[in-house]
């Protein structure tokens, strides 16, 4: 599979989403690489191999009954006790079934072959306190959570630790063991709704990887912007540019540097991707 062939198939899975949110009155918005596509290159990134969405949190429920409603029956939304008995994340998805992207593996099949399957990734924007010190407990006992879970992880690749990031995961692997995948996911749910009633100045992506995590400001998401990507427009935050910025820094130059991304699939032309 090509690059290309892998966009156009995304960007249908993206007009399918965008046509039930549309019809159902739902907001969702572009998040990560497919929001930079948008803002920078009025397409997808010529090297991203993913489709990212973002849902604030009160949002996710209309959101979630949408996608299980509207979707057609090659689709399905799933949420991440779909992996149980393993952890894979806390991430929601919309997979399209019969679209594989790989020959599958062992590892594949532990997962019921749904992380390896074409789809979107949906992250939950969370409410986060004003509090420096608030937010740094809140983010904290996320990564204890997040560690915890890995004990149901099918493999964890150590490469990717320090010396003494792998003393603290082989730890909190120990801890976790005893609980289950809907263990996890209840109590993380808990944990990212803490703010959702209360005054907030923050957002957060509870979802995300932990290198990932950025304190957003509440103000970025007050409105709705479109951006073209393709032949048509998409959702933005109405302050998308001081979100990414905060991610990525100049986000409207593409790194030169494309090797310390995160590769999602392997394409005809190698596994070179970045946002």
């Amino acid at each position: 599979m090509t690059l290309e062939v892998l966009h156009d198939e995304l960007y249908k899975i993206l007009c399918l989403v965008d046509d039930i949110c549309t019809r159902e009155h739902v907001r969702y918005f572009l998040d990560s690489g497919t929001a930079i596509g948008a803002a920078r290159e009025k397409d997808f990134i010529p090297w991203d191999d993913d489709l990212d969405l973002k849902v604030l949190r009160e949002d996710y429920p209309a959101f979630k009954a949408a996608m299980e409603k509207c979707l057609p029956e090659n689709y399905r939304f799933i949420e991440p006790t779909a992996f149980s008995p393993y952890f894979y994340d806390f991430v929601p998805r919309i997979v399209k079934l019969d679209a594989p992207l790989r020959e599958e593996t062992d590892e594949d099949r532990a997962y019921h072959n749904l992380q390896n399957r074409m789809g979107a990734d949906i992250f939950i924007y969370d409410k986060a306190p004003e509090s420096a010190f608030r937010r740094k407990m809140m983010l904290t006992e996320y990564k204890v959570l997040y560690g915890m879970a890995m004990s149901k992880r099918y493999s964890v690749k150590g490469e990717k630790y320090t010396a003494a990031q792998k003393i603290a995961v082989g730890v909190l692997r120990l801890l976790g063991k005893p609980f289950s995948v809907a263990w996890f996911c209840r109590v993380h749910e808990r944990l990212a709704r803490r703010w959702e009633n209360k005054p907030a100045a923050y957002r957060i992506g509870m979802n995300y990887p932990l290198i990932f995590l950025h304190w957003l400001p509440e103000k970025s998401y007050e409105g709705t912007v479109y951006l073209p990507l393709r032949d048509r427009k998409f959702p933005m935050p109405s302050g998308f540019d001081t979100e990414l910025t905060i991610k990525y820094g100049d986000y409207m130059h593409p790194p030169r540097d494309k090797s310390i991304y995160i590769t999602h699939v392997q394409t005809d032309e190698g596994s070179d991707t970045a946002k």
